[in-house]
């Protein structure tokens, strides 16, 4: 590893700024044009991992694609998945294989929520899907995950869906990590991303936000809703194995931005992860691409009205400034949904407080790194509990910068933080920017790159 005083530039992306031209054109005439020609098969790795990540066999997620020849047709390719795998459910459950019965219902209830990602003009559409996959991966969660429970989460008049898991074979309290989802995502899809938190030994909770997935009855999601995680705190009172000190929040997309509201709004809640969120979306929405405004505007109120206000109610510039524990931030250098620049400035905004682990070649939730970044955030927040822990034996109070910077150099010696599978050559890491002050970023950091991977034997075959 190289010194951690040592500066080097946050490798940036050569070609962001015309990725970003392209994006802001992709409207739906011109995804027409392109999928007439080539498909849904155009799409890019970063963004077919989401699918692979669901356990969608790669042979059907080809074949799916392939078959989506026009924007509209996302839906009912989708749809058309779902079904096969419930004929696969029915065969199945005649030859009496349940699990195997069970496990084709779940990948019907994913294929469902597939058919809602891209159908943002279609809310009636929008809405069966996500019934649908939320009432067929309820049939099948007590087959396949049967430790896993569902409940609902009370939030000011309204209930909001959830799954808690708890690691196996445990007996001793152990902490909770609440998972916030984005404008697309469902608690059926991050109820997937929850093993490495299981095995650090916490507890998972995966959150339906407001306006999303099977919470898509409930009022839309909006800039004051960073009292959510209110209800958690109140259930899990009932709950003997849950330790209500360890609770820290994860969010994805919107989902960080609001993971780090409530984190600055709520002092209970002991660390916040926010993964590619947007930090002040009204410096750059007016250059996003016209199919995420689409789509922001079935989530968010009055953004087809006015998005500069609209968004404008999101900026954590201030919010960052009223936390009191530490932030872990996952920044992505091919982002083409939020700038990259957004997780710098957040992780800039919040000081000694805040950490920013850099993928450079990753895209939009780091959906193809799932195993990684869910890994160095277990050891992020294990280590912040750690940390917590020691400083109230050894001071009788835990100072929230002490304990960040403590869990800043666990996350630089823990192992997974050479267990990835990106390319190393010029790929920054952990940063922990210099500037207190988004408005000054700078171009430079401290960076901790990870170590050389040894040379294979056959390197030194004569």
């Amino acid at each position: 590893m190289t010194d951690a005083d040592d500066r080097i530039s946050i490798p940036q992306w050569r070609y962001a700024p015309d990725a970003w031209r392209w994006v802001s054109r992709f409207n739906d005439r011109y995804a027409r044009s392109l999928l007439r020609v080539r498909s849904a098969r155009i799409l890019p790795a970063s963004m077919r991992a989401r699918f692979l990540a669901m356990d969608i066999p790669n042979e059907i997620l080809e074949s799916t694609l392939a078959s989506i020849t026009a924007p509209d047709k996302w839906s009912n390719a989708w749809i058309e998945t779902a079904q096969r795998f419930l004929g696969d459910y029915r065969r199945q459950v005649s030859s009496k294989h349940l699990l195997e019965a069970a496990q084709a219902r779940r990948l019907a209830a994913l294929s469902y929520h597939a058919a809602q990602v891209f159908s943002s003009g279609d809310e009636r559409t929008i809405r069966t899907c996500r019934a649908a996959a939320a009432s067929l991966f309820a049939q099948a969660q007590p087959y396949v995950y049967p430790d896993a429970r569902r409940l609902t989460v009370p939030w000011r008049a309204h209930r909001l869906p959830a799954y808690v898991q708890t690691p196996a074979g445990s007996t001793a309290q152990s902490g909770i990590v609440v998972i916030l989802n984005g404008a697309s995502t469902s608690k059926e899809e991050s109820f997937t991303w929850a093993e490495s938190f299981l095995r650090a030994g916490m507890a998972v909770l995966s959150l339906d936000s407001p306006g999303t997935g099977e919470a898509s009855g409930v009022p839309n999601p909006n800039a004051d809703d960073d009292d959510i995680l209110d209800g958690v705190f109140e259930i899990m009172q009932s709950e003997p194995s849950i330790d209500l000190s360890q609770v820290s929040v994860v969010g994805v997309s919107l989902g960080g931005n609001l993971a780090v509201r409530s984190a600055a709004y709520d002092r209970r809640i002991m660390c916040s992860v926010a993964v590619t969120p947007p930090f002040d979306p009204v410096r750059w929405i007016g250059r996003a691409s016209p199919l995420l405004m689409q789509q922001l505007g079935t989530i968010v109120d009055s953004m087809a009205d006015d998005p500069y206000a609209s968004t404008s109610r999101y900026s954590l510039y201030d919010s960052v400034r009223r936390l009191k524990s530490p932030l872990l931030v996952f920044g992505a250098g091919h982002d083409l949904v939020v700038p990259p620049s957004e997780a710098q400035l957040l992780a800039a905004r919040g000081g000694a407080l805040a950490s920013l682990v850099w993928y450079p070649h990753s895209g939009h939730c780091l959906y193809d790194a799932i195993p990684t970044w869910t890994a160095e955030a277990a050891t992020w927040i294990s280590s912040v509990a750690a940390a917590r822990a020691f400083e109230y034996q050894s001071a009788g109070y835990a100072d929230p910068l002490h304990v960040a910077e403590m869990a800043r150099d666990q996350l630089r010696i823990a192992d997974t933080m050479g267990q990835d599978f990106w390319d190393d050559e010029g790929g920054a890491r952990l940063i922990d920017p210099p500037d207190t002050d988004a408005d000054d970023i700078g171009s430079y950091a401290r960076v901790i790159t990870p170590t050389p991977r040894p040379e294979s034997p056959s390197d030194h075959a004569t």
